[in-house]
């Protein structure tokens, strides 16, 4: 008898489980048609119908506003590169001030002491050198704050020119009427208009490639253009734009440099900043090797 019992209570335990599977069952297709109801509703409301509207947007507005060069640009920049790189191999931009003879070849290599005496073709030369890209910078210039160091040769040798146009940014007629700043890469065109000039000591702690946060990276440039000798009063500084510095030597003192900050113009001002200053952007080559 009480292997009957036992018997019956398992049956009465395996009856009652399975009922509660039953309704589990039951209680999970209710809850799964809801949900569907809510993620397809085509009638709108639902969350995620919101957030797919919401992210397709975001996604159209930084398609539209993406830069995407010409294909006479890109054919350009083919023929220029594939001049430049077979004379130098580290060559990954080229830089030029309209208006100036601030017109060189951009190159970077592991550290920032080569190329103040080599050459662009491979030379040694002291005060000659070549126009490089701070080794910890991106050379796509991508980074938040780029640096290209240059000599401001003056009076020193008989090919002066380099970053020597640089220094005269200190000047407010001069900063005005040469207000922009081509870079080229391989891959397309950046623009630049001047920000400010700012003269510095040599061991400046502003020579910086990196920063903590938003607020880190405005505070320093808000610094850096409240020192300004010369300032565009148009700029606002924004975290979310980019910045060039072209750096230099000052002839008077050689324990001072003079940093032209730079803003770049970012993709969504592109096409009307080229429709409005398309004759101010023009390269006029002032270099015997081009």
């Amino acid at each position: 008898n009480r292997h009957k019992e036992i018997n019956e209570m398992k049956r009465a335990e395996k009856k009652a489980s399975n009922k509660l599977v039953g309704i589990m069952i039951a209680l999970a297709a209710v809850v799964v048609i809801v949900a569907g109801f809510i993620f397809f509703n085509p009638f709108g409301g639902g969350k995620s119908s919101s957030t797919a509207k919401k992210t397709t947007s975001t996604s159209s507005t930084k398609q539209a506003t993406k830069y995407e060069p010409s294909q006479e640009e890109k054919d350009y920049l083919k023929n220029r590169f594939a001049q430049l790189t077979a004379v130098n191999p580290e060559t990954i931009g080229y830089v030029y001030a309209p208006g100036t003879e601030l017109d060189e070849p951009v190159v970077q290599t592991t550290d920032n002491e080569t190329y103040l005496n080599k050459t662009f073709d491979g030379g040694n030369e002291p005060l000659m050198g070549t126009v490089f890209m701070d080794t910890d910078n991106k050379k796509d210039f991508s980074d938040r704050l780029t640096w290209l160091f240059g000599h401001a040769r003056g009076s020193k040798v008989a090919d002066h020119r380099m970053f020597n146009d640089v220094n005269f940014y200190d000047k407010q007629d001069y900063f005005d009427q040469h207000p922009y700043v081509v870079i080229e890469t391989p891959d397309r065109k950046y623009y630049y208009e001047a920000m400010c000039l700012v003269i510095v000591p040599e061991d400046t702690a502003f020579y910086r490639t990196s920063f903590t946060d938003d607020k880190d990276f405005t505070t320093q440039l808000k610094k850096v253009y409240e020192d300004g000798q010369t300032k565009n009063p148009n700029i606002k500084i924004k975290a979310s734009d980019k910045y060039l510095v072209l750096s230099t030597c000052r002839e008077e003192d050689e324990t001072i440099r003079a940093n032209l900050y730079l803003r770049q113009i970012p993709d969504s001002e592109m096409k009307d900043f080229v429709a409005k200053h398309a004759d101010q952007l023009k390269y006029v080559a002032t270099r015997d090797q081009q």
